[in-house]
């Protein structure tokens, strides 16, 4: 993936948290090694494969990243 890719897929997490939101889910191919190294290096984790997922036949890995919830960034005051 290129540099505008990640920077790209960095700004719509940071988006995504800002939303609040609790996770976020995405596929890719499974030969597609440019995206599955960047989204491995932002903290995805593999969770499924899914088989013959795109309609050329080709397999796909659903990847996941859990999102801090904005309380559990505050520092605590215990």
């Amino acid at each position: 993936m290129t540099l505008a890719g990640s920077l790209l897929a960095k700004k719509a997490i940071e988006s995504m948290k800002e939303q609040e939101c609790e996770e976020v889910v995405l596929e890719t191919e499974v030969t597609n090694k440019g995206s599955l190294g960047l989204y491995e290096k932002l903290g995805f984790i593999k969770d499924k494969r899914l088989c013959r997922y795109y309609l050329n036949g080709v397999d796909a890995f659903r990847l996941k990243i859990f999102l801090p919830r904005p309380e559990e960034l505050q520092p605590s005051n215990g």
